[in-house]
């Protein structure tokens, strides 16, 4: 009689976990988009209640450092200074997020943080420090970072489905700047040029 009771509680706890471990993807997934829909949403908010002189105050900071990129032709990001200035530009609610990408052809909506930090990378989508900010402009150059395959997020997974043709957004403060898919390329990690 124990013997039957410790098999069947051996029997009920391996069930568990293996139920646990099949449903993990699964409840991660639907966890993180709910955290990334409330980040887009709040962020919205954030946009609503600037005024105009601060709106076009953070919108000009912005372009202001891609023209320093552009005539550096690099800036790094090396010291404390440079980093918080940085981690300032369209900063608006002071969580990191810049804007958001969106996907339509995939369903795919998710904010854009300061960073490609792997805590980032691991919810969201990051913007490469050294490249312009997504404000769009002749001759910037703006690189988002995102993963593809988590089993803890969908992110970017769908990404291969994309074709040449197919349209894009950025929502960066109230701007909605579209882009057109006009090339696929697969980059490595260490294929950094």
């Amino acid at each position: 009689m124990k013997k039957n009771l410790l098999s069947n509680s051996v029997l009920v706890i391996m069930l568990m976990i293996g139920l646990s471990l099949l449903l993990y993807p699964s409840f991660s997934d639907y966890w993180n988009s709910k955290h990334q829909t409330k980040a887009i949403a709040v962020y919205s908010e954030e946009v609503k209640a600037l005024d105009k002189e601060n709106y076009e105050e953070i919108w000009e900071s912005a372009r202001e450092y891609n023209e320093e990129l552009l005539q550096k032709g690099k800036v790094s990001i090396g010291d404390e200074k440079q980093q918080k200035k940085y981690q300032e530009l369209l900063n608006i609610s002071g969580n990191g997020i810049m804007g958001y990408i969106e996907i339509p052809e995939i369903g795919c909506m998710l904010p854009i943080y300061h960073g490609v930090d792997d805590v980032i990378l691991q919810i969201a989508t990051g913007h490469l420090e050294w490249s312009s900010l997504p404000v769009g402009g002749e001759g910037t150059h703006c690189v988002i970072s995102g993963h593809r395959g988590l089993p803890s997020a969908k992110l970017f997974t769908d990404l291969d489905k994309l074709a040449e043709g197919d349209l894009f957004m950025m929502r960066i403060l109230d701007e909605l700047l579209t882009y057109e898919v006009d090339q696929i390329l697969i980059v490595e990690p260490h294929e950094l040029e």
